[in-house]
């Protein structure tokens, strides 16, 4: 990987370009996205919309966060089958990313159905947000068999370095997406104006259309990862065992990790409908400099894997070091770019009162913290996930959600009578703080540094 040794907290130039080819895509990925859905919030905002929608998602949100746990811990291996070209494990791999996102995709589209409005009023009191959160997901539930799925590929992709092939079809899933959003939500080109039922329609469409892509590009290009049935479903008890001992482990990380954000959600709902909207919002916002931590975390996960695939430990550590500097700036950049960008951002959107503006300005300044703490820690939680550290990372990453974020959340609402959500994102914040000073440790302490490829039977 050319990097420099010694301690030096700088690589060579060779290094810093591997990061970009790798992070770059991955960014310019979740940035669509995550534009697509600031697009959609944007355009919900001037039916009323927000609140509910805010809602109904939190059902895809728990889904992607389950999906991501089985995503991690089967890429986990990958990375390290492409480490060594491994290409018949890699095929099961794949096959297993299938299978696993699919029923995941499955259980939670019949949650969805089977809980219909009940399942949404844990959320919220209010009788006609729920009723509005429903129209939508009824019709949303659909396109969780299209992103589970896709996720799987765009997993994959990642790590056999090549992420650029689920960015390009990104950026045509989600430019149809905003532009189905306009005409099905607003009723144009002679269309009847759907309101949030178009805008769950617009998703599912364009969500199967990506779908048909990766599978239509996988099949022309012959992907290494792809196989007949039979060898990408041929699991055998010596590569099954070893890959469930870390994927259980990490698949509950995300789940408990999920169902602590919802318990988040839960808490800002008790302040009102209002906070629900300038939540949303403000997160919208944020998530698009937000995008940078996601690739930078993914470069470092699937370069660290890729070092403890050829068992080189020394290049795994050296990689966090070289990052760490490099996530410093860019926390800095991004912290400062939010907070300058807050006021007109906000402003496009139609609140409903100057209270709840302001409120949500600087609800989107206070997230600035986050992108700053949360860049530094997604290194060492990328390193950690990496080296199959599946305990510990079940701890950092979501045990202290529960065990610090939500009392005091639910600690300032309920015994300290905290009503202002600024003030309560703020308070909450404590949980980054501590998980930083833990994610340094462990990372000091080389416990994560683990090669994976020798748990699994790699006989012909």
């Amino acid at each position: 990987m050319n990097q420099r040794r010694g301690g030096s907290l700088v690589a060579t130039p060779a290094f810093y370009r591997k990061v970009a080819r790798i992070a770059l895509p991955i960014c310019l990925q979740q940035l669509l996205n995550h534009g697509a859905n600031l697009v959609d919030t944007l355009m919900v905002s001037y039916i009323g919309y927000v609140s509910a929608v805010t809602v109904a998602s939190e059902i895809n949100n728990l889904l992607f966060l389950f999906g991501f746990g089985i995503n991690s811990a089967v890429s986990i291996y990958a990375a390290q089958f492409y480490g060594i070209r491994d290409w018949k494990n890699l095929k099961r791999a794949f096959g297993l990313f299938m299978v696993l996102n699919t029923g995941a995709a499955l259980l939670f589209f019949l949650v969805a159905q089977l809980g219909r409005t009940g399942l949404l009023s844990f959320y919220s009191n209010d009788a006609e947000l729920v009723s509005r959160a429903w129209e939508y997901l009824s019709i949303f539930s659909i396109s969780f068999f299209f992103t589970a799925v896709t996720n799987g590929f765009s997993f994959m992709y990642r790590c056999i370095q090549k992420a650029t092939v689920p960015m390009a079809i990104g950026i045509g899933v989600n430019i149809s997406n905003a532009c189905l959003n306009y005409v099905l939500i607003f009723g144009k080109l002679g269309l009847p104006a759907m309101g949030a039922k178009g805008a769950a329609l617009a998703s599912v469409i364009a969500t199967g259309a990506g779908l048909a892509a990766h599978i239509i590009y996988a099949v022309a290009t012959r992907q290494p990862f792809l196989g007949k049935v039979r060898e990408m479903t041929d699991w055998p008890a010596s590569f099954i065992r070893p890959m469930l001992r870390r994927m259980v482990p990490v698949m509950g990380n995300e789940m408990i990790f999920g169902l602590g954000d919802t318990m988040y959600i839960k808490a800002y709902g008790l302040l009102g409908t209002a906070a629900l909207e300038s939540y949303k919002v403000a997160y919208s916002i944020s998530m698009i400099p937000y995008v940078v931590t996601l690739g930078v975390g993914n470069a470092c996960s699937m370069i660290v894997g890729e070092c403890l695939g050829r068992k080189d430990l020394q290049g795994a550590k050296d990689t966090i070091r070289y990052l760490l500097p490099l996530s410093a700036l860019a926390g800095l950049v991004l912290s400062i770019l939010l907070i300058l960008m807050a006021d007109p951002a906000v402003g496009l959107f139609n609140l409903s009162a100057a209270a709840l503006r302001q409120s949500t300005v600087l609800m989107t300044r206070l997230f600035a913290i986050r992108i700053a703490t949360r860049l530094f820690n997604f290194i060492f939680l990328s390193a950690i996930r990496a080296g199959g550290d599946s305990m510990f990372l079940l701890f950092l990453d979501c045990g202290l959600v529960w065990l610090v974020g939500l009392p005091i959340a639910y600690g300032s609402i309920l015994l300290l009578g905290v009503t202002s959500l600024p003030l309560l994102y703020l308070l909450v914040q404590i949980e980054q703080l501590v998980r930083l000073v833990l994610g340094i440790w462990r990372y000091r302490s080389g416990k994560w540094l683990r090669n994976l490829t020798d748990e699994v039977e790699k006989r012909p």
